[in-house]
């Protein structure tokens, strides 16, 4: 255990935003962990994404994400696994630092990025057929500078030969002033990588 949170720690804090979720709806078994990397593009950039999973228990699952300019850890709990009813279900909460456009929500001058200290909270749905897995959820982010960037993707896994896997995802982030949610911006996105389990 102590080797994989080391691993999970080392992605976190070395890679290289987008908010995108490359993590399925069903949660690592106890003791399994779970490397990624990909690129994720927008209308406004390309970034780099890795993360870690360590599976904690069969139904809890510590998450630690790194994009280029948001890192978060968090903790994942399985409400209901493949093989408990035809959808897997999770819901997820946690922590850590994130940006937002500043200019594109807010039209200031001063700058074009609100950061800080940002909660996360996801939730994710789908279906595991053992080889594919198709996954729909959301993650939002609620920075301390009174931002909000919340994230819908959809995705599809693909095993390719023993743990190696790929994944591609589409969905939209949309980022606002929390004060004035109304007066956003939605932002279509893509991502593309691969997984390793072991």
């Amino acid at each position: 255990m102590r080797l994989a949170l080391a691993v999970i720690g080392l992605v976190v804090t070395s890679a290289c935003g987008t908010y995108s979720m490359i993590r399925p709806a069903d949660t690592l078994p106890k003791g399994k962990v779970e490397l990624a990397a990909g690129l994720a593009a927008s209308s406004l950039e390309v970034n780099t994404i890795v993360h870690g999973a360590f599976g904690l228990t069969d139904r809890v699952e510590l998450l630690g994400q790194n994009e280029v300019w948001n890192t978060f850890g968090e903790v994942r709990y399985a409400v209901r696994r493949r093989g408990e009813g035809p959808l897997a279900v999770s819901i997820g909460l946690g922590g850590g630092y994130a940006i937002t456009l500043l200019s594109a929500v807010s039209g200031a001058a001063q700058g074009n990025r609100a950061n800080g200290a940002a909660g996360t909270a996801s939730v994710a749905v789908g279906h595991d057929w053992g080889r594919v897995a198709v996954t729909v959820g959301n993650r939002s982010f609620v920075l301390a500078p009174g931002y909000l960037a919340t994230s819908t993707r959809a995705g599809i896994r693909v095993r390719i030969a023993g743990p190696l896997g790929a994944l591609a995802e589409l969905g939209a982030t949309y980022h606002a002033k929390l004060a004035v949610i109304a007066a956003g911006l939605a932002i279509a996105e893509g991502s593309l990588g691969l997984f390793f389990e072991f």
